[in-house]
């Protein structure tokens, strides 16, 4: 077994070192991506949401949504703001209000593996500016679309409503920190779940650019495994392919549906201090993704 991990791992070497140009690339592309794209979108919110929850300000929307949403999922009404904020700021923000509150003891790990399966939801600008109106000059396109990913997100958290819920009694502890230094405190949190981000966002970006240098594809199949692997380069390219835009519109679907493994891997490294079943979670976004395409093909094409 080690002898076989060696030698991928000396493959992996090679080819890095004898594509140096693509890796350097790559890893700026990215980097630019992040600071312009993602870093001042999600940084902010890191900071926001924990002086928030530090105010246990969950308990304000809890008395709005909680009962709701905890009936319509079988939920602990402490995990409800994470699935609200979550369709407010798409991901991987989710991920960071679910550690937040995994480290403040507000949910247990059942609960937070469950509300990580259906809180995976794109950026409200993304899907409705970038897609709907930048790429296909469509704001209903872009409606359609972020609708679905509603849809997609709340079939599979009923599909979970009939798993045992825990309820965690939280017993409220005087906070005595001064607001500068809960700030300063936030602020280390957002730098280093930032960066783990951009580390996931840089590999996949080698990946995907590797696999254009190296490997001959078709530009379909190529667009296909560009959006499992990372969904805004995946989604570009079929927006640029020669096909039917009922395709195009499919396919972005099943991407934004699925999430891409890029950002399901940037919430599981954001909570890689606890036990998150990543298997569960490919296996049910990829069905229910399919699930959604299908109904969206149905009712919309």
């Amino acid at each position: 077994m080690n002898k076989i991990k060696n030698i991928l791992l000396t493959i992996i070497l090679i080819l890095f070192i004898k594509n140096i140009d693509v890796v350097i690339s790559s890893t700026y592309e990215a980097s630019i991506l992040f600071f312009t794209k993602v870093f001042v979108s999600i940084f902010p919110f890191i900071i926001l949401i924990d002086i928030l929850l530090y105010y246990d300000y969950q308990d304000f929307l809890n008395k709005i949504f909680g009962n709701i949403l905890s009936k319509i999922f079988n939920i602990d009404k402490n995990a409800c703001i994470i699935f609200i904020l979550s369709i407010l700021t798409g991901c991987p923000s989710n991920a960071i209000y679910i550690k937040d509150m995994l480290d403040n003891k507000l949910i247990d790990i059942e609960t937070s593996n469950r509300i990580l399966l259906f809180s995976y939801f794109q950026s409200i600008p993304f899907i409705i500016g970038t897609i709907g109106i930048k790429l296909y000059n469509s704001l209903k396109i872009g409606l359609i679309l972020w609708i679905f990913i509603f849809i997609n997100n709340l079939l599979i958290g009923i599909y979970q409503k009939n798993i045992k819920q825990t309820i965690i009694q939280y017993k409220k502890t005087i906070k005595k920190d001064k607001l500068i230094s809960i700030i300063k405190k936030s602020i280390i949190k957002g730098i280093t779940i930032s960066f783990d981000i951009l580390g996931n966002l840089i590999i996949f970006t080698i990946i995907i650019n590797l696999i254009k240098k190296l490997i001959p594809l078709n530009p379909i199949f190529l667009s296909f495994i560009s959006g499992i692997l990372e969904i805004t380069n995946g989604i570009n390219q079929v927006s640029l392919l020669n096909i039917n835009i009922k395709y195009k519109l499919l396919l972005t679907l099943f991407f934004l549906s699925f999430s891409g493994l890029s950002i399901i891997f940037q919430t599981t490294s954001i909570l890689n201090n606890y036990k998150i079943n990543i298997k569960r979670i490919l296996i049910i976004r990829l069905v229910f993704s399919i699930i959604t395409c299908i109904l969206f093909y149905i009712i919309i094409l």
